[in-house]
Formats: structure tokens, sequence, C-alpha cells
């Protein structure tokens, strides 16, 4: 068909635009935008609703491929403020639940409000409970290190520490600064605890900023979606968070839910306390 002078005019002037936009934000390293690696959301959720008769976990059946390994004792989850109050002793209950870790601290300034009432309730329960701190890439390493170890007694803990890595420097500049912040907030959590802490990511994310670095250190991954995370390295990769749309009796709402890999068991992500060698 033809097209009139007043429409190729107006064609023309949105190609030319969207080669210069294109050309303004590639050009320098500190024009590249890095994103926020948030995981895909679960393909399956029906597949994780709670069930009369606990089977071997649902995995299988969200990929039927994966070993037969899962067994219900290999479950855990983590909470925060967002799951609101937690009824601990019903949580106890579903047998899909043999781990739990609460979120204690985020940046520097940030205290999880439910932190000190779900690690009573939860301990209380007799769940083996962890914590967690949400890192910030920007924020120094030693004032979120101070937030940290303010909220969080070692001697409360059963099971070994998580550091929370989801949001990157939004410049590829500040790539390097945030890796080393987190290095040394990762070391000053060792030197506290007497053990490595476990680190927590996103299968993309540890692609893009994290392959081959914080190899002494063990990981739990999420992937949303059928299939085992994959990194392409020989990582201690421990648990697989599976689905953030999870649902357990004692919680209202969705919750994330975990589970460990291989032949790994709670013991191997157990804490045994600062000075103490793991078994």
């Amino acid at each position: 068909m033809r097209v009139g002078a007043n429409r190729k005019f107006f064609y023309s002037l949105v190609c030319f635009l969207f080669v210069a936009a294109n050309a303004l934000f590639a050009s320098g390293d500190d024009k590249k935008q890095v994103t926020y690696y948030i995981p895909v959301p679960d393909a399956l959720p029906v597949a994780d609703t709670p069930e009369p008769a606990v089977r071997n976990l649902a995995l299988p059946v969200l990929a039927p491929s994966l070993p037969k390994y899962y067994a219900s004792n290999r479950y855990g989850i983590d909470v925060s403020r967002y799951q609101g109050n937690i009824d601990w002793r019903e949580v106890s209950k579903d047998k899909r639940v043999s781990f739990v870790y609460l979120k204690a601290t985020e940046s520097t300034g940030l205290v999880d409000r439910t932190y000190e009432r779900n690690l009573r309730g939860a301990r209380k329960a007799g769940l083996p409970v962890g914590v967690y701190h949400f890192f910030s890439p920007k924020t120094p390493a030693h004032q979120q290190l101070a937030n940290f170890m303010s909220a969080v007694d070692p001697k409360t803990q059963d099971l070994i520490p998580i550091v929370d890595v989801e949001v990157a420097p939004r410049r590829k500049s500040q790539i390097v600064p945030f890796l080393k912040r987190l290095r040394a907030f990762v070391d000053g959590v060792e030197k506290y605890f007497g053990c490595k802490p476990m680190i927590y990511t996103s299968q993309n994310f540890y692609k893009e900023f994290l392959a081959g670095k914080f190899l002494d250190c063990p990981f739990m991954l999420a992937k949303y979606s059928e299939g085992v995370p994959e990194v392409g390295e020989d990582i201690r990769f421990l648990v697989w968070q599976f689905t953030a749309s999870g649902s357990i009796r004692g919680i209202t709402g969705n919750v994330d839910r975990s589970c460990l890999m291989n032949h790994y068991t709670v013991d191997d992500i157990r804490y045994y306390g600062k000075g103490k060698k793991r078994k």
C-alpha cells in the first residue's frame, strides 16, 4: 500500500528518535543500567497448595525428571513482617516444614519488627531457626554489620546465617565496589558467628554478578519455575527456594518455600556455635 508524505515523515522521525535513544543509553559504562533480578513467578502454583496427606515433596510433580530423593523433612520456609502474626504451633504441625529462616535486619537502620516474636515462637514450637540479613549494595559493610550484630545473638540460632543478596548497583562502574562491600560483610558475619554464612540469591543474579566469586560459601538459590537452578559451576548449592507463593498452615497469605538439595539434610545447615567444628 502507498504511504502519504506526512505519514512517511512521521515514520522517519520515530525511527530516528529510536536510534538516537539507543545510542545515548548505550554510550559509556556508567550509562549501562543494571536491572533488579526478580525470580520468574512460580509456573505451577497449584501444586503448592496444602495436601491432606503429605506425600514426598511436590517437586517431582512440578518436574518429574527430578531425582526422588526429596522427602518431607527437606522442606523449609522463610518469613518476615510481611507474613504478619504467625501461629507457630500450627506451622510446626505441617510436615512440610523442617527448618525456618527469619528476616532480622536490612541495610543499616531496619530491624524486622516481627523478628524477636517469630524467633521465640518458632523455637518454642520445636522448629530449627536461622536468620537472614537483606544486603544493601551501596551501604558500607561495617554499618550493615553493626545493625545485624545489634539485633542477632548467635547463641539463639539453630541454623547458619544467610546473607540475602537481591539488588545490584544501577551502574556498571559500581559493581566492583558492591562486591567488595559484600565480601566485607560476609567476612564480618563469619567472624561474628564463627562459620561461613550462606548466600541467598536468584539463579540469574548469580550468573550476572556472583559467578566465580564467594565459592567459599554455601548457596541458597531461588528459581520459581520448573527445573532445578543451574549456574554452570561446582558450587555448594544446598537449598533451592522454589516458590514465593507457598501455602502453609498457621501463616496467612503466601510464604517462600525451599528444599534441601541432593544428599543434604538439615544437619548441613545447622549452626553448632562459635568455635565449634561442624560434624
